[in-house]
């Protein structure tokens, strides 16, 4: 696993459990208002992992699970290989994805290995919104990838959300109802309100009003149960 962040514990990322949180290195989107730059290329990770499955076996009695987030965690040949280490030790599992790899979470699901699934909706799928939102060319193809990943979290039966992040220049109302479209079962749908991130290196964007967010929370719950996630 080429692991190049790690917050050994956390209260935040994963709901209700204490977990120690893994960012892996590489992506193969370039979303413009990415948090995390430094860990779209591929490389080599900064962080051996034998250290951290180590401090894990020292500490799994503190903590309640693990989020391997990214980067994309499913480009990771070994994950399942280390999702499985993890397993072992009596931790429940949250993957963060962008469900470009569906094949690889049909296996994770087929095997057991994930307790909780985050996915990111980068806009309606479109080819020409998608593009737009994840900073590559998407095909065809691959939105019926997203497509599947979507149908197999909400079939799964395992704890699952899907969410997408706002902002003026990107997502407009429309374009939410018609991503919810999409949604018909999911367990939870988060908007997300867009924060420039410190080492954002292109354009920033517009943020919408909390007045503006709760009046298209109110419009998405007669689709779906939505919340807004700051």
């Amino acid at each position: 696993m080429n692991i190049s962040g790690w917050i050994k514990q956390s209260l935040m990322d994963y709901p209700g459990k204490i977990a120690s949180v893994i960012f892996t290195q590489g992506c193969n989107f370039r979303c413009p208002y990415c948090h995390n730059p430094e860990l779209i290329p591929k490389g080599k990770g900064r962080i051996d992992e034998n250290e951290v499955l180590a401090h894990l076996r020292k500490t799994q009695m503190l903590l309640d699970g693990i989020v391997i987030s990214g980067g994309e965690p499913t480009m990771q040949s070994d994950l399942t290989d280390f999702i499985r280490e993890i397993k072992s030790l009596g931790l429940a599992v949250k993957l963060d994805t962008n469900g470009s790899q569906s094949n690889r979470l049909e296996q994770l699901l087929a095997e057991g290995l994930v307790d909780y699934i985050a996915m990111d909706i980068k806009s309606e799928l479109c080819p020409a919104d998608y593009s737009k939102n994840s900073g590559i060319p998407v095909s065809t193809p691959c939105l019926n990838e997203i497509r599947r990943s979507i149908q197999l979290l909400i079939r799964s039966g395992v704890e699952h959300e899907f969410r997408t992040t706002v902002c003026r220049e990107l997502i407009s109302m429309e374009n939410l109802h018609r991503i919810l479209a999409e949604m018909t079962g999911a367990k939870r749908y988060f908007i997300q309100h867009y924060r420039p991130a410190e080492k954002q290196t292109t354009m920033r964007f517009s943020a919408y009003s909390n007045e503006e967010i709760a009046g298209w929370l109110a419009i998405a719950n007669q689709q779906l149960d939505v919340a807004i996630r700051d």
